[in-house]
């Protein structure tokens, strides 16, 4: 669902992508505004503005698709652009997330704080190490795109439960806490299966290269 709603957003954007390339926008400078978007949002949640801050959010998720989509149809696509894009969404997210804990720390009437900050932390390292699995898996040379709780998916589970104000946060930081280390444990087993395929297939050393 979130693929295919990520394709009609790509095709929504695209006029707008060509736009940006025809006068010379460059993708890194997508990428910025979406980090700047992003701080703005953490402001808004650290105030306790949580519907500011998930419309916040959609419009950060509308600049990272529009830097991919500059770099693509503007043949303007680079290593060091991809870890300028990775490196950034790691820091949105966890200015997100400080944005968050700051607004339940604040919740001194609420005795539930300390439980649902507890659950932001866990949260929060669910999601970078969803990353971590991926980077050191192609770091390896593998793939490794599977799971469900990806970071466009993760972005917009955040968002809707914030437009449902406190409760809603609370209950979407449940599931994160679950759903973001359990896909983790996924990605873990999925390479584990690809390398132990791989080790099987391979052709077993001869005895030449055995006693040299």
């Amino acid at each position: 669902m979130i693929s295919q709603l990520k394709d009609w957003v790509n095709g929504v954007l695209r006029p707008l992508a060509r736009l940006l390339i025809r006068i010379g926008f460059r993708p890194d400078w997508l990428t910025f505004l979406g980090l700047l978007v992003s701080l703005v949002a953490t402001a808004a949640f650290v105030e306790g503005e949580l519907r500011w801050g998930a419309l916040l959010i959609g419009l950060g998720g509308v600049f990272d698709i529009l830097d991919g989509q500059v770099a693509r149809e503007g043949r303007s696509e680079s290593k060091f652009g991809a870890l300028l894009d990775s490196t950034t969404d790691r820091y949105s997210e966890i200015f997100l997330y400080f944005g968050i804990g700051a607004y339940l720390v604040r919740q001194d009437e609420w005795p539930g704080k300390w439980l649902a900050v507890t659950l932001l932390f866990f949260a929060l390292a669910g999601s970078l190490m969803v990353s971590y699995v991926r980077a050191r898996a192609e770091g390896l040379g593998e793939d490794c795109k599977v799971g469900f709780m990806q970071r466009p998916e993760r972005l917009v589970v955040l968002g809707v439960g914030c437009l449902f104000g406190h409760e809603g946060l609370v209950f979407v930081l449940v599931v994160l806490a679950v759903t973001a280390n359990y896909t983790v444990l996924e990605r873990m087993l999925y390479i584990r299966r690809r390398l132990n395929a791989a080790a099987s297939e391979a052709p077993p050393a001869s005895p030449e290269s055995e006693g040299s």
